[in-house]
């Protein structure tokens, strides 16, 4: 296929850029409502905090050990041709599901055996789509795409707990399974509509200037020093162990602690996903003022002091709590997700976000088992506390080794400033 001239080159780059953020939040919505009615069928069957606890972990143990090898290939092969194959089989897995539940399976072997294998191909869908977007993004658009991503991934992960709390409740699970798979055949379609790389323009290589050159004017965002990708790594991997726990201890709390049924949940996390919305506001009018590294602390701790409040002052209370932990998670992932791809190369960002993504999950893994034990034994309180905890430590620490190191993240200009 022959080169397109600018104007083409240019329709083309941003129309993959609409087509793989509506994939994402497809995919995501798809795979969260999967997440949601199963936490909610097996919390009814089985009535406790542990079972929604081992569901979460039986998704992110498969990502955890195969997360890197997975990163490894989507540096070497076509990052389109994986993300489009991952969609496919997703499409025929989950629809496995309400096959098994219909024929009369197990419920509980059901959902966590399909949990995982769905969980097992997502391993290779996140640093094949991270790469797919360092490929086809050039680098001064990286930052206003990564908050558009991450609002992508959250307002279909948290309008999934809505859509799939009311759907629950409606008419039934297998219903909710069956919309989830054909979420993933969507997805797959719009990924493969996108052109061939040939076809599209050669990404702009991020620019890494020696550390003691000092930054020009009006080019504070080229020329950070990189720091080290393992240390924002940190950061990023924080933002997966929220989310997991989050789902995890929201589901107990609506559900168990406050006697409300599966519509109310959906309303809960449908408010939050305002949230989000507002974090992507606030990200865009922050990432032009203040270092990425600040923006990403603030969101963390900001989320830490309001998950300490959610079980105090009942459900009505918990909404506007839930949306505005919701906007201090979604700005600190978003600076978060915006350093670590700076700092990736088009050659290694599949490794990076794999490897990243695997330990993410590994504390996730941790994280929920021990949050979830102490919440069975101690009371819901105790467990939010000790998750609060556990969010400002590790954003504390985490932004400690950047600074000592005297990495910088400037605050970046306005497009049309660039």
């Amino acid at each position: 296929m022959g080169m397109l001239t600018a104007p083409k080159a240019a329709a083309a780059v941003g129309r993959a850029e609409r087509l793989i953020l509506t994939a994402t939040f497809v995919t995501w919505l798809g795979t969260s409502i999967h997440a949601t009615a199963a936490a909610l069928l097996l919390i009814r069957t089985e009535h406790t905090s542990a079972s929604v606890g081992w569901l979460f972990i039986m998704v992110a143990a498969p990502q955890a050990l195969l997360s890197y090898t997975f990163g490894r290939l989507a540096d070497r092969l076509d990052r389109r041709t994986l993300c489009v194959a991952c969609d496919l089989v997703s499409f025929v897995a989950a629809l496995a599901l309400p096959i098994a539940l219909a024929a009369g399976a197990d419920i509980s072997q059901a959902v966590y055996i399909t949990s995982f294998v769905l969980a097992s191909i997502f391993a290779m869908y996140v640093p094949a789509v991270s790469a797919l977007i360092k490929e086809r993004v050039a680098a001064d658009r990286l930052p206003r795409f990564s908050g558009n991503f991450e609002i992508a991934v959250q307002s279909g992960t948290l309008l999934s707990t809505a859509i799939g709390g009311f759907a629950v409740q409606l008419v039934g699970t297998t219903p909710v399974f069956i919309f989830n798979a054909f979420t993933y055949l969507v997805s797959g379609l719009l990924l493969f509509t996108i052109r061939r790389r040939s076809a599209a323009v050669t990404p702009v290589p991020a620019v890494t200037p020696a550390p003691d050159v000092p930054a020009e004017p009006g080019k504070a965002a080229a020329q950070s020093v990189p720091a080290p990708v393992a240390r924002i790594g940190i950061l990023y991997a924080l933002g997966g162990g929220i989310l997991t726990v989050t789902n995890t201890l929201i589901v107990v709390l609506v559900i168990q602690t406050y006697a409300q049924g599966a519509a109310v949940l959906g309303v809960v996390d449908s408010l939050a996903g305002v949230g989000v919305l507002l974090a992507a506001v606030l990200y865009r009018w922050a990432t032009t003022r203040f270092d990425q590294l600040w923006i990403a602390v603030t969101g963390y701790l900001g989320c830490a002091a309001l998950v300490v409040l959610y079980p105090m002052f009942g459900i009505v209370a918990l909404a506007f709590l839930y949306t505005a932990g919701s906007a201090g998670f979604g700005i600190g992932r978003v600076a978060a997700r915006t350093m670590l791809l700076t700092a990736t190369t088009d050659q290694n960002v599949g490794r990076v976000f794999g490897t990243t993504n695997a330990a993410g999950l590994a504390f996730s893994v941790v994280a929920t088992l021990a949050i979830t034990y102490v919440t069975d034994r101690a009371g819901i309180g105790i467990g939010y506390a000790m998750f609060a905890a556990v969010i400002a430590g590790v954003t504390i620490v985490a932004a400690a080794t950047l600074r000592s190191a005297d990495h910088r993240f400037p605050p970046l200009l306005p497009e049309g400033a660039r």
